[in-house]
């Protein structure tokens, strides 16, 4: 009797090395990510990242059977942040839509930006503001299926046009990805890959990596650690969920002939931004989510029509907040 307690004791205990093991990793690849940031490999590129993890998590979402199809709507605003000695607020409405399975995701989305600039004497544009509004198109596809025992693959491809007065084809970007999902532990998963994004300007690579870890259902726990994003979510209650994120906001806009700052030149935008929202979901199928957010000190980069570079600002920080409606069915 006594062997068999002691056999049972050993067998439930994980050893230690184990315990520790993923979480060492995840911090060293959140190091690897501000790392990036700071040497500016992870520019306005890790938009499509972004992309491609919410793409990711789509399928597994609906391999839960949360629903194929999804729409969402929303709106953000950002406060006065400087520019250079001028000041720089920004409201900005999106809509996107959604098909997922267990194995394709694709979506397509419209964002459209006002930016209010204050102080233009002291930018070299003459008095006038550089810009007042941005739209872009985008768009992707992303395709994961199972490689060997646990181990699953990757691929996805993403496409936007960013524009200041109208869509010109001068604004177009790709981006294409690939990559490894390998189960590391009990309730860990490791998401190894990369690619290449196409701007109007440059070519700039694109690091994926993340190391996700699930916390038993009755905790409702989820952590991502990584690059291009990082997320840990609690479930408060069955219908709603509170999220701590950071991820890195960029694009990239082809502007007009007339614009006084880069004549059909283009403008690209890098911020990282950290966030706290609430997710509610009142009902089946329907979610809404709001909260703070706050835009860190980044970079707003003016290039030439030929693409050499014009002129980098740096913006400071400010705080925002944002509302998101979704509905999946």
């Amino acid at each position: 009797m006594t062997d068999e307690l002691t056999r049972e004791n050993v067998t439930a205990t994980e050893p230690r090395g184990l315990v520790l093991g993923p979480w060492l990793l995840g911090l060293g690849l959140l190091l690897a990510a501000l790392l990036l940031a700071v040497l500016g490999e992870a520019r306005a590129a890790d938009e499509a990242g972004t992309g491609l993890a919410r793409d990711l998590e789509d399928m597994d979402a609906a391999q839960n059977g949360q629903g194929k199809f999804r729409v969402e709507a929303g709106g953000g605003w950002t406060a006065p942040q400087t520019v250079s000695g001028a000041r720089l607020s920004m409201a900005r409405e999106e809509a996107r839509i959604f098909y997922e399975t267990g194995h394709p995701a694709l979506d397509m989305g419209f964002e459209t930006g006002q930016y209010d600039f204050s102080r233009t004497g002291r930018l070299p544009f003459g008095g006038r503001a550089p810009f007042e509004h941005l739209s872009r198109f985008e768009g992707g596809l992303a395709v994961q299926g199972g490689l060997w025992s646990d181990v699953s693959g990757f691929l996805g491809l993403r496409g936007d046009l960013g524009y200041e007065d109208s869509p010109d084809i001068r604004g177009l970007g790709g981006t294409a990805m690939a990559g490894l999902a390998i189960p590391i532990g009990r309730g860990w998963l490791l998401t190894l890959g990369g690619g290449a994004s196409l701007t109007p300007v440059d070519v700039q690579p694109v690091p994926v990596l993340a190391l996700r870890y699930e916390a038993p259902a009755d905790t409702g726990i989820s952590v991502d650690l990584g690059l291009p994003r990082t997320e840990a979510s609690w479930r408060g209650g069955s219908w709603w969920t509170l999220r701590l994120t950071g991820e890195i906001d960029g694009a990239h806009y082809h502007l007009a002939d007339d614009n006084p700052a880069a004549p059909n030149g283009t403008v690209a935008f890098f911020a990282p931004r950290a966030g706290l929202f609430v997710d509610l979901a009142p009902m089946p199928g329907l979610k809404a989510s709001l909260g703070a957010h706050y835009a860190l000190p980044g970079t707003m980069t003016f290039y030439r029509e030929s693409g050499s570079l014009r002129k980098r600002y740096d913006t400071g920080g400010a705080p925002g907040a944002s509302l998101r409606l979704g509905w999946s069915f």
